[in-house]
């Protein structure tokens, strides 16, 4: 059995993935309480403006793997038509208050173009 058929459970249809590229620094690895090893892929916010902590994701370990040629970037595969949940840390609005965490659901096709979004940027404007 492939690989492909074992995440779609046995059926034999093949399931359209995407491939996301990212930083390895914008990766952090964590045991979960089921044991598991899993891998934290935070998104920087597209607006520089923006002082909100960062967006992140969780897939498990296996599925982040390092590119190819020894760049310093993580590459993975997710179901095209799926959904993945995002979570933010919010800041208490008093002194003294309690960290919240805001999640929302975003499509995959979404979820790359946010991941990958690094490719947009100017490069040149940068450098000056």
């Amino acid at each position: 059995m492939s690989n492909t058929e074992m995440y779609n459970g046995g059926n034999s249809q093949e399931r359209k993935e995407l491939t996301i590229k990212f930083s390895r620094k914008l990766a952090r690895l964590f045991t979960g309480k089921d044991g598991k090893e899993y891998a934290a892929i935070a998104i920087p916010n597209a607006d520089s403006d923006d002082k909100r902590a960062w967006e992140e994701f969780v897939l498990p370990a296996e599925r982040v793997h390092d590119d190819y040629f020894g760049s310093k970037s993580l590459w993975a595969k997710i179901p095209e038509d799926g959904t993945t949940t995002l979570s933010r840390s919010v800041k208490p609005e008093t002194e003294g208050g309690e960290w919240t965490k805001k999640e929302r659901s975003v499509d995959n096709v979404t979820l790359k173009s946010m991941v990958e979004a690094y490719k947009q940027k100017n490069k040149t404007a940068a450098a000056r």
